[in-house]
């Protein structure tokens, strides 16, 4: 058994410090976030040192990583920013994956190397105003054959990274069976600006310069080869990346929890009080020991989940258990950094209110952690199916 990283993937994960350090440092991140902007050449620098084409094939332009490699990268990224995390997951996890697993030729020759290159940007538009996680039950947006175009009319929420994306994938009901609810579903890949499809902002307590939408789809026309997949299996291609999704949220927590551990343990070096450093109470050191013991347990259990999908195992509880495990470390980690920093988090000064504020979307995001443990009950412990 060895835990050691490869030496191609060492040189990785320092060229993505490098470039961390370089074009997203925490006080530009600082900027952005209180300005709203997602910088306009982020992604498109990621492009050039070839990040945005780590998991992609070699014969569309990308380095023929895995998912050991996305982790990995993902990890050094939300270290400084989980936005800018998520908007490369949303590419590069989601959107790349879909394209090859699930797209015929013509879709992957054209989407990925244009991916590789930073020309284009997806964002997913799956869940209903009245949904949540319950996907198959609320699925109300539908889509209608005519000719060789679908019409698409319906809405959806939370749909992230809009304001940086260039296509969209919607998840419709383009059929039914009573018998069985996830037929009938349909993925289409379409152009962020088609005819038709409206959207608008919602304020968020984090994440504010990755915004997230409500959107509006109202008779939008589009070919049938917009299709990704098999119309009405649409289902079985979402099902098919959730591992990876999953896997991709635990890093970017994984990575989130480590900056406020890292800046807690800063502060508690700095701050003198009673003559010394508070680094030395022990009711401060206990807070950070607790973060970095249950940090450790969450970068282990993202990377056994991604060795494992990268080896082609059946990795679905490990990667449940990892986005549960990791979002709620992380969690826990901003919250004692909150406290070892005390009145000083709660300014604008320091970075741990953001992180702060910004891990609390990934508790119930992608996916509730009640949902990933009911799943792990079923999955992992052989229980009856609770929901």
């Amino acid at each position: 058994m060895n835990f050691e990283f490869t030496q191609e993937q060492r040189a990785l994960q320092e060229a993505v410090r490098r470039f961390v350090d370089k074009e997203m440092p925490k006080h530009l991140i600082a900027q952005w976030d209180q300005a709203g902007e997602f910088p306009d050449d982020l992604l498109d620098k990621m492009a050039e040192l070839g990040l945005m084409g780590a998991s992609v094939p070699l014969a569309y332009g990308g380095t023929g990583g895995g998912v050991m490699e996305e982790t990995i990268i993902l990890e050094e990224i939300a270290r400084h920013s989980s936005s800018v995390a998520m908007a490369y997951g949303m590419d590069v996890c989601f959107g790349a994956v879909t394209v090859e697993r699930h797209g015929n030729d013509e879709q992957r020759e054209y989407f990925l190397p244009r991916l590789v290159k930073g020309d284009c940007h997806f964002a997913l538009s799956m869940t209903e105003p009245d949904g949540g996680t319950d996907i198959l039950g609320a699925m109300k947006t539908n889509a209608r054959l005519d000719g060789d175009e679908y019409v698409i009319n319906g809405a959806k929420v939370y749909t992230t990274g809009l304001n940086i994306a260039s296509h969209i994938f919607v998840v419709a009901r383009t059929g039914r069976d009573e018998n069985k609810p996830s037929h009938g579903l349909t993925v289409f890949l379409i152009p962020k600006d088609t005819t038709g499809v409206t959207y608008s902002k919602i304020k968020k307590l984090g994440s504010w310069f990755l915004h997230s939408y409500e959107v509006v789809y109202r008779d939008v026309r589009v070919p049938a080869s917009c299709v990704i997949g098999t119309p009405n299996r649409g289902w079985h291609a979402i099902l098919d990346t959730l591992n990876n999704e999953r896997i991709f949220i635990a890093a970017v927590c994984a990575g989130l929890g480590r900056a406020a551990l890292e800046e807690g343990i800063q502060y508690a070096r700095d701050r003198k009080a009673f003559g010394k450093s508070i680094g030395q109470f022990q009711a401060v050191q206990h807070q950070l020991a607790d973060s970095l013991v249950e940090l450790d347990l969450a970068q282990l259990s993202t990377y056994k989940a991604a060795w494992m999908q990268d080896q082609k195992l059946d990795c679905s509880v490990q990667a449940a258990s990892a986005k549960y495990y990791a979002s709620e470390a992380a969690f826990r980690a901003t919250d004692r950094g909150m406290r070892v920093l005390a009145g000083a988090g709660f300014t604008m000064d320091y970075h741990m209110q953001r992180y702060y504020r910004d891990i609390r979307q990934l508790i119930f995001a992608p996916v509730t952690n009640e949902m990933s443990k009911n799943f792990i009950a079923q999955a992992g412990c052989g229980l009856p199916r609770s929901y």
